[in-house]
């Protein structure tokens, strides 16, 4: 079998993770498995380089204290990747090739940060580059780990794996085509001479050239492009968490890990905030009907959650309940443009290029108003952006500190008992919803409550038993009728 394996930040968040990680690998390459690695940065590694970006190519009136700014978070990066390398690899000739890179790396950071505040703006290109840098510094950890353990393996550096995307850099959008033959071209000499390649994920190289970032949860879709450009056998995304659960079992104890969930629904789920897959990485293994297993690094023995295709439309059924906490529900309006609609065509295309997701939303009649639901990582982006493209005659509002939460399963938003059942649960914990969205999707219901840490977990424990997720397999189906 040919397997991409993909870990995720926690996955390879230190150096024991890193040799957990490879570890992993080798028992799979000693079953006589072929192996492709797709590896995230170390956790905490992007946030710590998305902090410096919000200064980088601002104005600033002390350029030598910025410029000392940029050399000492380098030399700390480099550093630190060097540290977990010399005490994850056994080796120390390899733990030398490893840093090695890692000063390559480290000085073309540098070479795109200083460019940027003499510039005295972060370009598109320049922010892809400076973001995508943690995965290009573990990648020659994590294949360097390999080779100690006794695994042939080959660092995939920053010319990419092959996947191929469009020029929207910060949501790049992979070329199908060109990254089929890009990533077979890469990738395939390397496996047929008995190798693992090891990869970041992340990024691809765009129509310029130039290394593209894929957006939010990149990592996870550069796993199954490479996989099934490959016709791999199964794609894992390997994770802290033993699968895909009914619902946050912070908030539920009942919450159980699903066996089977299908591509659809996965997708569904992670856009409304699952954060264990990204939605987009769904789509190429939907496509091609490729195995996705969803699993823990740190208990890899355990099934995880497999993603199976949709066989048929069956009895509508409540598969997860989904949750983001600390978002928003903003409100545009007008009661002046009749047809002409709130949401301009420009506004849709920032939201896009600057990769902020909505979570739901929906457009009153004429296209007057428009609600949307949105999570608290894109908030204050998507806030600007409708300040940007304010328009006199619009209004708008922002209820904050906004629960939303997602109900989703197999044409929910067509079961009669659904709707019911909701607000049986909702009146029993005392809590009133701020909107309900049915019908944009046929596989999921949104309500927005407030986010109240006494009465939030009440209607998750509610609806989680109402809706007969208490209890593995069981028949969920049977308590929702069809919509007549």
């Amino acid at each position: 079998m040919l397997i991409t394996i993909k870990f995720g930040g926690t996955s390879v968040g230190s150096a024991e993770r890193i040799r957990g990680a490879a570890q992993l690998v080798k028992s799979v390459v000693d079953q006589g498995h072929q192996v492709v690695v797709v590896t995230s940065a170390m956790s905490g590694i992007t946030n710590r380089l998305v902090a410096l970006l919000e200064t980088a190519g601002t104005p600033c009136d002390d350029e030598q204290a910025r410029v000392t700014e940029f050399f000492r978070f380098t030399k700390t990066l480099e550093q630190d990747h060097a540290k977990a390398a010399r005490e994850a690899i056994d080796d120390p000739d390899l733990v030398e090739e490893v840093a090695r890179i890692l000063y390559s790396e480290r000085h073309g950071l540098e070479r795109v940060l200083l460019g940027c505040h003499f510039l005295g703006e972060m370009t598109p290109i320049g922010y892809d580059f400076i973001v995508s840098e943690g995965e290009r510094m573990c990648v020659p950890i994590l294949a360097n780990c390999l080779k100690s353990l006794g695994v042939e393996s080959a660092a995939i550096g920053a010319e990419g794996c092959g996947i191929a995307t469009d020029n929207n850099y910060g949501s790049a959008r992979p070329l199908e085509g060109p990254t089929r033959q890009g990533v077979r071209e890469r990738l395939l000499p390397i496996l047929e001479a008995g190798k693992v390649p090891v990869a970041g994920g992340f990024f691809g190289r765009s129509e310029q050239g130039r290394i593209a970032v894929l957006g939010r949860g990149g990592s996870d879709y550069s796993a199954t492009l490479v996989g099934c450009a490959l016709d791999a056998d199964e794609v894992w995304i390997m994770t802290d968490v033993p699968g895909i659960k009914t619902t946050d079992p912070r908030l539920v104890p009942a919450a159980h890990t699903i066996d089977e969930v299908p591509y659809l629904i996965a997708a569904e789920m992670s856009m409304l905030g699952a954060k264990i897959l990204h939605p987009k990485s769904v789509l190429p293994a939907a496509k091609q009907s490729v195995p996705v297993r969803v699993a823990s690094s740190f208990e890899p023995d355990l099934p995880g959650t497999r993603l199976v295709p949709l066989e048929g439309v069956g009895q509508p059924s409540v598969t997860a309940l989904t949750l983001v906490r600390g978002g928003a529900l903003v409100r545009l309006s007008s009661s002046e443009l009749g047809n002409e609609g709130v949401v301009s065509t420009e506004l849709i295309g920032d939201l896009r290029r600057y990769n902020v997701e909505i979570l739901a939303s929906a457009t009153g009649s004429n296209g007057g108003s428009v609600l949307w639901l949105v999570g608290p990582l894109d908030l204050e982006r998507f806030l600007a952006l409708i300040e940007k493209h304010h328009r006199e005659h619009i209004e708008h509002e922002v209820h904050r500190n906004v629960a939303v939460l997602g109900i989703v399963g197999q044409q929910v938003a067509t079961a009669a008992g659904v709707i019911a059942t909701v607000a049986g649960c909702l009146e029993k914990v005392g809590a009133q919803p701020l909107a309900i969205l049915q019908g944009a999707s046929p596989n999921s219901v949104v309500i927005a409550l407030p986010d109240d840490d006494t009465r939030l977990p009440n209607v998750l424990r509610s609806l989680h038993t109402e809706f007969g997720l208490d209890q593995p397999d069981s028949a969920v189906a049977s308590k929702l009728g069809t919509a007549t």
